[in-house]
């Protein structure tokens, strides 16, 4: 059985989803957090310098979809036909694109006036465009009262959760209440569970 340390700083974010996948499994893993202080001393050790890392019996897997992919095909939530991983892929994509405005958020950490400016433009502008166009994928798939692909949990709906619902969600200052079906989905992902046991228990943080 392979090792797996999962390393990250000591936050959900970008890592979450990895161990969300790890809990449904069962598989033991090793979940290293860095602080921000020790990062630099240890980035250039790292792929493409940038957390998360996957170390699988010391093979290094960088990007968080990448390691999402590849422990969704391990334990089952890729999707059952290369259709359905096609359009699970498209998902996470999509929901990938709502972060894709948010890098000017911490590049104005230091001007609060300009990033309330800013937090409300990403919102409006982007998140909520954004959200809106996948609930309207979602409600395509049992009319949006099931998952995001087929008939069962999908790395999709794990990422949805983690990327969209909380990270995208906090940095913009939204929330899901403008959209209900995925509002409901989230709820739905959170009661599984492996994962309603790991929201218990894992560690509060943050982001």
């Amino acid at each position: 059985m392979p090792n797996y340390k999962l390393t990250y700083f000591d936050g959900r974010a970008r890592a979450e989803t990895a161990r969300m996948l790890f809990k449904l499994a069962g598989q033991p893993f090793e979940d290293i957090r860095l602080d921000f202080e020790e990062w630099p001393k240890v980035k250039e050790s790292y792929p493409m310098g940038q957390l998360p890392v996957l170390d699988i019996d010391g093979v290094m897997l960088c990007q968080s979809n990448a390691i999402g992919r590849f422990l969704a095909k391990q334990y089952g939530f890729a999707g059952r036909s290369a259709l359905e991983s096609a359009q699970i892929d498209a998902v996470v994509d999509s929901v990938e694109d709502l972060t894709t405005r948010i890098g000017p958020l911490y590049d104005l950490g230091s001007q609060p006036e300009e990033k309330a400016k800013y937090v409300e433009r990403y919102r409006t502008e982007y998140l909520y465009p954004g959200l809106g166009r996948l609930e309207k994928l979602l409600e395509k798939n049992n009319e949006g009262n099931g998952f995001f692909v087929g008939d069962t949990l999908t790395w999709a709906d794990i990422t949805f959760l983690n990327i969209g619902a909380d990270y995208a969600c906090m940095m913009g200052e939204g929330n899901l209440d403008g959209f209900p079906k995925l509002k409901a989905l989230k709820e739905r992902v959170e009661a599984i569970p492996q994962i309603a046991d790991w929201i218990k228990e894992r560690k509060v943080t943050p982001f």
